[in-house]
């Protein structure tokens, strides 16, 4: 019921949660599922979650396995296969780690068009810039040079009626400063300014500026 979430954590896996809560209210016997990757990808989660369900009398069977948690005498070959699913999650996270840093090298970058004012993605994939938004972009650099405040440059755009990238009327101070502060309107390329401490947790890091890369 979870598409497209990884099984790491089961912050996210809102019927799996759901599951879990009907089974405390032993509105469920019995779970049956494919494999162990498929309950969890997280050797201590998959392990807490069948020592509670184990504990309300409600046992999961693991087919590809053949393993019943309801019969089975040793936690080993949970904690084994349970392993496995993780690794195999540790694996893709490493596999979609070296292609990003590969196309780092080859000075491929991603941009995020829906906030980034002033640029669209042209037919070659490549930034293109839209003219009327990049003058606004020139008109929030030249009011910052003669001394306006952020909220200063605020009640100038909204004054002028001119759009955010979302398309709205009303500007908000972090976003202009964000654009005087993105290197991409200087035609630099900042990466990984922030990275994925590692795919149990997905605890966001930010780094330092002399760890960067500018391409």
């Amino acid at each position: 019921m979870d598409e497209g979430i990884s099984g790491t954590q089961t912050k996210k896996r809102t019927e799996f949660n759901r599951m879990i809560r009907m089974c405390k209210k032993k509105k469920i016997d019995l779970i049956i599922t494919k494999s162990i990757s498929r309950f969890s990808r997280n050797t201590v989660d998959c392990l807490q979650y069948i020592r509670q369900l184990k504990e309300l009398g409600i046992g999961v069977i693991f087919e590809k396995e053949n393993i019943n948690t309801l019969t089975m005498t040793s936690e080993f070959m949970i904690a084994l296969y349970g392993s496995f699913a993780q690794a195999e999650s540790e694996s893709i996270s490493k596999n979609i780690l070296w292609g990003k840093e590969k196309a780092y090298r080859e000075g491929k970058v991603n941009f995020q068009y829906k906030h980034l004012l002033g640029y669209k993605k042209g037919a070659d994939g490549k930034p293109e810039i839209v003219p009327d938004e990049a003058e606004t972009v020139k008109l929030i650099y030249k009011l910052f040079l003669d001394g306006y405040s952020m909220k200063g440059i605020k009640n100038v755009l909204e004054s002028k009626k001119l759009l955010t990238s979302m398309g709205n009327k009303i500007w908000n101070e972090s976003f202009i400063r964000s654009i005087l502060k993105n290197e991409k309107y200087v035609g630099d390329a900042l990466l990984q300014k922030t990275y994925t401490l590692d795919c149990i947790t997905h605890k966001v890091v930010k780094i330092t500026a002399n760890a960067r890369c500018i391409l």
